[in-house]
């Protein structure tokens, strides 16, 4: 009886938990299949999904203090769904600072994933809840 209790608060106070890190939905088709197909070494596999990550600058420029690891970047998420027909969705996390992906775990509604970013010493790890639609 204590670990459904403890169990339900913890799912409870994790819906509570707020994030800074929004993410929104992706709707480029072609960008969508492009970054599907792209081998690479960020995959996260789980039993029904492949979850692929990309960090991508948005220019070649640096942030407004020209700090040299300053760079802005989007973090991409592309979500594939292996069914008879796999369908990808794509996701976007923009205006991040030297991004890194740390983890992709599978929640109950979706998946929790850990973005670190941000200047040397004021490096901020957040983790935020994808919520993937019921098929």
């Amino acid at each position: 009886m204590k670990n459904i209790v403890l169990t339900v608060l913890l799912t409870f106070l994790s819906f509570t938990a707020f994030s800074q890190i929004k993410y929104t939905e992706e709707k480029n088709p072609d960008l969508s299949k492009m970054l599907a197909k792209i081998h690479n070494d960020n995959g996260f596999g789980f039993k029904n999904y492949l979850i692929k990550t990309f960090i991508i600058n948005t220019d070649l420029g640096y942030s407004k203090n020209e700090d040299p690891e300053g760079a802005i970047q989007n973090a991409y998420i592309s979500v594939s769904f292996l069914g008879r027909e796999i369908t990808t969705k794509l996701y976007k996390v923009d205006t991040l600072i030297n991004s890194e992906i740390i983890s992709v775990v599978e929640a109950p509604d979706g998946f929790t994933i850990t973005i670190a970013h941000g200047f040397g010493d004021d490096r901020t790890e957040e983790s935020f809840t994808l919520v993937m639609p019921k098929k």
